[in-house]
């Protein structure tokens, strides 16, 4: 039945061109006799119609600008903010690594002073805040048991300063 189809529809295209070739050359000038005209209409039609024609054509030629020119800001506007965050993001990661890696810095150089101060035998400062507060009780100390010295002389030198007195006093009577 498909060979049948294919044939029907060859044999259907041949009758039509011979009906063409038929009518003969009487027809194939009508039709373009037809073209032609059409042509020539659409000629005077844009010959009328062609000054308002064109100021629509301008028309919808500005709104489509508008429109692409809206169109193309946006996605210009868009694209900068994307920027505008992926280096601020970028930036702040930097500073945070500037900041770790200056921190890292500070605690390696602080370290190793450290260590070369040890070497030296210099003290560190809770080593001196230990020898100042052994320094305080110390002078507290020295100051109390002067102070009980002076008491415990203080007895004494009354009693001797006592017959000094007299004898001086006698001395001056003479």
């Amino acid at each position: 039945m498909a060979a049948r189809k294919k044939t029907g529809k060859a044999e259907s295209t041949a009758r039509r061109t011979r009906a063409r070739a038929a009518k003969g050359p009487a027809q194939l000038i009508e039709n373009v006799q037809q073209i032609w005209l059409a042509g020539m209409g659409a000629i005077a039609r844009a010959q009328k119609e062609g000054p308002a024609a064109f100021q629509e054509a301008v028309a919808d030629g500005f709104k489509l600008l508008n429109r692409s020119r809206s169109t193309a800001e946006q996605v210009i506007r868009d694209a900068f903010e994307a920027a505008q965050g992926t280096v601020e993001s970028r930036l702040g990661s930097a500073r945070e690594q500037a900041n770790e890696t200056w921190d890292n810095l500070e605690t390696l150089f602080q370290s190793r002073v450290h260590k070369a101060l040890q070497q030296l035998g210099v003290p560190s400062g809770d080593e001196i805040r230990l020898l100042t507060k052994r320094v305080a009780e110390l002078n507290d100390n020295v100051k109390a048991l002067a102070a009980s010295q002076a008491r415990a002389r203080g007895g004494r030198s009354r009693k001797a300063k006592a017959p000094r007195a007299r004898a001086k006093r006698k001395a001056r009577a003479a």
